[in-house]
């Protein structure tokens, strides 16, 4: 059990990573404030991307 806990943390790790990037990337690319946008992405998974995901198709498809 212990041996399952302590591989559970690296896998944790890469999600958060990965899904960090990819925000931090697309928030580039549309040209959101990345660097915030990169940060929320590493609290948790897949909340983050949800989030970052409706906040930010929302602004593209109702311009104000």
């Amino acid at each position: 059990m212990k041996t399952l806990v302590w591989l559970a943390y690296p896998l944790i790790a890469i999600l958060l990573l990965t899904q960090a990037l990819w925000i931090f990337h697309d928030a580039r690319k549309r040209g959101e404030n990345a660097w915030l946008w990169g940060l929320l992405g590493l609290l948790n998974v897949p909340s983050s991307l949800i989030v970052y995901l409706l906040v930010t198709r929302r602004r593209k498809n109702n311009p104000r």
